[in-house]
């Protein structure tokens, strides 16, 4: 594990950690490197607060994989979060098998105070590189690109 500046295009995971079942997430790098792939951090004030529209441009934008890491079930501090982000993941791994892509792409954790947070946020990356490069990064531009092209246009007209 290496911290400090990445490679843009090396492919990458997101990780989403829930800050108030989790202390120890406020104490992880917000990024490092492991074995070529770039994992990112981001501390949420809860697992609920995933949106799954982001969730899914995550994925859309090359991620490789993704992981909501949540309160053990029954014990989020603000009622039903773990539950919205177990929604949210399970939504999204139905929708990446009904486009083609391996639903295990996207993950969600449960985590004790007392787990090791780091460990289990390393065993998913191990899982993540097993599945090999996101099909995403190597599939044309999105239709929206095309779209964008267009407003580029009639705005320089």
């Amino acid at each position: 594990m290496r911290e400090g500046p990445m490679n843009e295009s090396s492919p990458r995971i997101s990780v989403y950690v829930c800050h108030r079942c989790i202390p120890q997430g406020s104490h992880l790098p917000r990024q490092w490197t492991q074995d070529g792939i770039r994992v990112h951090v981001t501390v949420l004030p809860c697992s609920g607060k995933t949106d799954g529209q982001y969730l899914f441009h995550a994925i859309e934008a090359g991620a490789q994989g993704l992981l909501v890491v949540t309160c053990p079930s029954g014990e989020c501090h603000l009622s039903q979060g773990n539950y919205r982000a177990e929604i949210r993941i399970r939504t999204l791994r139905r929708l990446l098998a009904e486009i083609g892509l391996e639903p295990e792409r996207a993950e969600l954790v449960r985590c004790a105070q007392n787990d090791d947070l780091k460990r289990l946020i390393l065993d998913a990356v191990n899982r993540f590189c097993a599945l090999g490069k996101s099909p995403v990064l190597q599939s044309p531009a999105p239709y929206h690109s095309d779209v964008r092209t267009s407003r580029e246009a009639a705005a320089k007209s």
